[in-house]
């Protein structure tokens, strides 16, 4: 009996460090917010009403790994973005980093390199079509505060004729596919599910238009949320591209060679991932 009451002290001795840091960290630190859009396959309703997404995964884990407690909710981009500028506490992903943006945040990433090119109907445009020959007729969509709207107005697009700026990113993705608009922004993953929904419809299916530039998705923070805490999500951001986590959740969606850029930049120590936009 006396060594069964001295091994469950020296278990019970174990477990408590682990619990005291954890509880301590809740205790520093309040509950985040973490605010995303409809953007599969990164992050989306499943058939249960629950957000789901590889992108969703990853963060999940990063909770988990930090002791960092907080739901994640689906929300239109519009809103998510002003409640992460206006409120304390809020982490918002995948949210694209510009100068613009660079001070309304604090940064954690990037989660994602993505490329992204605008994109329409194969069947209603000629094989050497750019962007600088569009027919003002032609109708796109994208969604408000996305950072691409500038390159559509400055190629004749303007939202009170032939330019539909929706609240939700996926409101696009439909209109498209119903064939209710001509031209949408699309990265790279996004646009391999939408040729397969067009083309299992019978539809034809895209043609790139001309490509925009890749683009880094990131996590922002609001800039209430404390120097360590960043840097503590930073470093197992980072940890998960090392040893593998990440590229478990992406390698079926993702190309290849976005994996192995983030796994490269993790694997150096300068400059680091979360680096300042020049």
């Amino acid at each position: 009996m006396a060594y069964i009451r001295t091994l469950l002290l020296i278990m019970v001795a174990s477990v408590l460090p682990a619990a005291t840091a954890a509880q301590s960290r809740q205790e520093q630190f309040p509950p985040l917010r973490l605010l995303t859009e409809h953007s599969p396959p990164g992050m989306y309703l499943d058939e249960q009403g629950k957000v789901a997404g590889v992108t969703v995964d990853l963060i999940r884990i990063l909770q988990r790994r930090l002791n960092e407690a907080g739901e994640i909710e689906l929300l239109p981009w519009a809103r998510a973005f002003e409640l992460a500028r206006s409120q304390s506490n809020i982490a918002l992903f995948e949210t694209a980093r510009s100068k613009d943006r660079e001070n309304l945040f604090k940064w954690v990433g990037p989660l994602k390199l993505i490329q992204t090119a605008l994109y329409g109907h194969s069947s209603r445009f000629e094989p050497d079509l750019n962007s600088a020959r569009l027919n003002p007729r032609l109708i796109a969509c994208d969604y408000v505060n996305s950072q691409n709207i500038s390159f559509l107005k400055s190629t004749g697009f303007d939202d009170t004729r032939n330019l539909i700026l929706t609240s939700k990113h996926g409101e696009c993705f439909n209109l498209f596919t119903a064939g209710k608009v001509d031209l949408i922004i699309l990265n790279d993953a996004a646009a391999a599910q939408v040729e397969a929904s067009l083309q299992a419809a019978g539809n034809s299916g895209l043609f790139r238009v001309n490509t925009l530039q890749e683009t880094e998705l990131y996590l922002a923070f609001s800039r209430d949320v404390s120097d360590d805490r960043i840097a503590a999500w930073q470093q197992a951001l980072e940890q998960s591209y090392r040893d593998g986590t990440m590229r478990q959740l992406y390698q079926s969606v993702y190309s290849e060679a976005a994996i192995t850029r983030l796994e490269a930049m993790a694997a150096t120590d300068e400059p680091k991932l979360q680096r300042l936009i020049n």
